[in-house]
């Protein structure tokens, strides 16, 4: 029995990073090996419940330690571990069970992470050093391939994949529908999602907040309904129902948490994303639903760009406008149809790139 320890930002409740645990694990059954897979997690009893796998608390340092050295593969996997912006804590965290593994002689794989940013140049020397020493790399985005070249990591077999993600299944249309009427979302109208957090680092402040309240009250003027969907139910929330409060016309708001798979079905219906969170926007290429994005980060940036769709503004540099947002809506909307082709084309090569990172891990734990 092969032992594959999975690490990670799980257990707290944030939609993309269980898509990304939920798609290693679906990815590893495929391989129809014998493999047993522990992840680690901030709630180990709701990762084993969710699961159906091994979970240990992420902040036990003994039983981390143990973990890896019962594994014979750590997984680094998905969404951006290896970045500064939260905090340096956060990187050395990561950095460090990726070193423990290569000191117990541990086969170790970077899976589909994003890069950065990456701010400190003691942090950028210390990635170089610790991930040159990994046995493979794959790179969610090309972006994140030229920052580890600049940071030395250049010996490891390393490939641009896409997030894997884009190969989970979602739960029916049915049983979105179920979810919708529960919630008491009417569907007689074009339904918009939108899908913000909070972000303190927003050049001009949480005057973004205020713009997508605007552009919801027109969008809901022009005829649609507008759902708020929080992708990190505990902190997503408070921005969604701040912008609500702001707002003239009535919208909704998911009132729980939702499975990844759950989420994707509810994207399913919509006829427009607005996004900030990627999963958001990836969900959406997956369910064939335009989107437009808010950028905030390089990582929705890329996508975007790869998925050819629209950016209402960077908040990182410019001032998001309501009526910005409404003009770019209405020009997806009259022109759906070539908008979901143009998606559907954008979508496929990166479905076929996201499966690359299990093939590589399955030739990965064949060798431990």
């Amino acid at each position: 029995m092969t032992e594959v320890l999975i690490t990670g930002y799980h257990g707290y409740g944030n939609c993309g990073d269980e898509a990304t645990l939920l798609a290693i694990k679906e990815g590893v059954e495929k391989m129809n090996l014998p493999v047993r897979l522990t992840a680690l997690s901030f709630d180990p009893e709701f990762t084993k419940t969710e699961y159906g796998i091994n979970a240990v608390q992420r902040f036990n340092a003994f039983k981390v330690f143990f973990a890896v050295l019962k594994s014979n593969v750590v997984v680094s996997g998905g969404g951006t571990l290896l970045q500064d912006v939260s905090s340096t804590r956060s990187l050395i965290y990561y950095l460090g069970i990726i070193k423990i593994a290569k000191l117990l002689g541990k086969r170790v794989m970077v899976y589909a992470n994003g890069i950065g940013p990456v701010n400190k140049e003691k942090n950028r020397k210390l990635i170089g050093k610790v991930v040159n020493k990994v046995d493979i790399i794959t790179l969610r985005e090309e972006p994140s391939l030229n920052d580890l070249v600049s940071m030395g990591v250049t010996a490891p077999p390393t490939y641009v994949t896409a997030d894997p993600a884009f190969n989970l299944e979602s739960e029916s249309s049915e049983a979105a529908g179920e979810i919708l009427e529960y919630e008491g979302v009417p569907t007689d109208k074009p339904l918009i999602g939108v899908a913000v957090r909070d972000w303190k680092k927003a050049k001009y402040g949480d005057e973004y907040l205020r713009e997508i309240a605007i552009a919801c009250d027109g969008l809901i003027r022009n005829g649609n309904n507008i759902l708020f969907i929080p992708m990190q139910y505990s902190t997503d929330v408070e921005a969604s129902r701040r912008i609500c409060s702001q707002m003239e016309e009535k919208s909704y708001i998911l009132s729980r948490s939702y499975r990844p798979k759950e989420v994707m079905a509810i994207v399913g219906e919509l006829t427009l994303t607005i996004g900030m969170r990627l999963h958001s926007l990836i969900f959406s290429a997956v369910k064939n639903v335009p989107m437009l994005g808010i950028v905030y980060d390089p990582k929705v940036e890329y996508y975007l760009d790869a998925l050819g769709m629209e950016k209402a503004a960077d908040i990182r540099t410019d001032r998001l406008l309501g009526a910005n947002i409404v003009r770019l809506a209405d020009k997806i909307l009259n022109n759906l149809d070539e908008t979901k082709k143009s998606l559907e084309e954008k979508t496929t090569p990166l479905i076929t790139k996201a499966k690359k990172n299990d093939k590589l891990l399955k030739e990965l734990i064949r060798k431990a």
